[in-house]
């Protein structure tokens, strides 16, 4: 064995010049890089599809969001002349999670992160409201703008909490 309990390299280990075996992925790893690729998923298929000769597949890829989100086209942006598989709001939690999955910091505890996540909820609420009643037009920035901050603190707050389970 070249490691002990702790992790670290026995004497043994180093007189030998072995490096400790590799451990498999963590869960918290794992879950960081599905939620990365999960993220700009919605992303790629856009910019795929403005690249590439897709056909039914990228119809297909695009289809899979159909669940999700309602896609108004007045309410969707269009990279490269496609448009989005998501509306701009939906659009932005997608890209939010990606980057808390990416940088997954601060790491707070879920007490903290709960206010958190009920603001940002009330903020897109707010943004939804304002729109919806027709008192401002629909506004990209604030939709992705929303939508990045709410993803974001989902993520930043699920890793948090999987980080402190026991391994």
């Amino acid at each position: 064995m070249t490691a002990c309990a702790s992790g670290r390299e026995t004497p043994a280990a180093r007189a030998s010049g072995g490096a400790p075996p590799a451990e498999p992925p963590s869960l918290l790893s794992a879950a960081r890089c599905a939620l990365a690729l999960l993220g700009i998923l919605p992303w790629c298929i856009a910019l795929a599809r403005s690249h590439l000769p897709l056909g039914e597949l990228g119809a297909a890829l695009d289809r899979l969001f159909v669940p999700i989100c309602h896609r108004m086209p007045g309410r969707s942006l269009a990279l490269e002349g496609v448009v989005m598989p998501l509306c701009s709001r939906c659009a932005g939690i997608f890209a939010g999670v990606a980057a808390g999955a990416a940088i997954a910091r601060p790491r707070l505890a879920m007490t903290t992160w709960r206010p958190i996540l009920i603001g940002l909820s009330a903020l897109m609420v707010l943004d939804v409201a304002t729109q919806d009643l027709g008192l401002r037009p629909v506004w990209h920035a604030t939709r992705l703008a929303t939508g990045l901050a709410f993803g974001y603190a989902v993520a930043a707050a699920f890793l948090a909490q999987l980080a402190r389970r026991p391994g």
